[in-house]
């Protein structure tokens, strides 16, 4: 493997247990969010899939940032091939893991068995040539949230009450509780007498900068049975923006459900794990 030290695997991890028969399946996080921070939705789908993940993406100095999320996807396949136990895994990624998740299965047909993708960012259409140009200059601060995310508070004192901070935020406020909880126990760390983000906002940031802007020189390319999941009031995966994606990849289900917004993993993590789940029986009903 070419990463300079061992990843952390986490999440549900490979055991000889009781549901090693069942698929596996490899979740790549959104930004900002590691994989801890899905526990809840691992859990429900336990019954189902062997979920394996890097708890986080681009942080890795084997794997810098550069535009497009290029080595991001270049880290999501050496790590599936790595630590997979199947021949093939499922592919489930949510917002950027979504995106990275799709080029990886376009660029290596020969290991995912399908892809669900979660309410991705998809700079597609005429939205590709607006974010292209935005990356040329500051705008790319505006019509993305990186702006605030670097001046995103990095400590707090350990007894602080992180639960009713983060929750007092509108990212989170309609978050499962158990969800921002795992989200605090995996995104931060106690050292000495204050707790650190150890998601680093820089890295947050310019990951929102870089932003695929050439989603369609993958458009034609995916093999595998896949499912686009996006929640009844997102802001980023809205039909503007995924219109273009899906008639450019035509073997591509939609699948809207009936609440939530772009967080919807960690708002419901009951309900998006019954939509995979749904999907994935269908893929077997049909030999997919």
């Amino acid at each position: 493997m070419r990463e300079a030290r061992t990843p952390k695997i986490c999440a549900v991890e490979h055991t000889e247990s009781l549901n090693a028969h069942l698929p596996e399946a490899h979740f790549a996080h959104a930004n900002g969010f590691p994989a801890g921070s899905y526990q809840q939705l691992f859990k429900y789908l336990e019954k189902h899939l062997q979920v394996f993940a890097l708890d986080k993406f681009a942080h890795n100095p084997q794997y810098p940032l550069v535009d497009n999320w290029v080595h991001q996807v270049d880290e999501l396949i050496d790590f599936v091939e790595h630590n997979k136990q199947s021949e093939k895994v499922v592919a489930l990624g949510h917002s950027f893991g979504a995106v990275i998740s799709y080029i990886a299965c376009c660029k290596r047909p020969d290991l995912f068995s399908g892809l669900l993708m979660l309410d991705p960012p998809l700079a597609t259409g005429f939205a590709r040539h607006i974010f292209r140009f935005a990356k040329s200059n500051r705008l790319i601060n505006k019509v993305t949230p990186a702006a605030k995310t670097q001046m995103r508070k990095q400590s707090w004192h350990k007894d602080d009450d992180l639960l009713a901070y983060f929750k007092a935020r509108a990212l989170f406020k309609n978050m499962d509780e158990r969800c921002v909880l795992d989200y605090i126990n995996s995104v931060t760390a106690v050292k000495g007498d204050y707790r650190h983000l150890m998601f680093k906002r820089d890295i947050e940031a310019q990951i929102f900068r870089t932003l695929p802007h050439n989603l369609h020189d993958y458009f034609g390319q995916l093999q595998c049975p896949a499912t686009l999941i996006t929640a009844r009031y997102t802001d980023v995966c809205t039909e503007r923006l995924r219109k273009p994606f899906l008639k450019h990849n035509p073997g591509v289900k939609h699948l809207e459900l009936h609440t939530g917004g772009h967080m919807f993993p960690l708002e419901h993590p009951k309900l998006v794990a019954e939509a995979v789940i749904n999907e994935l029986q269908a893929w077997h009903l049909q030999g997919l």
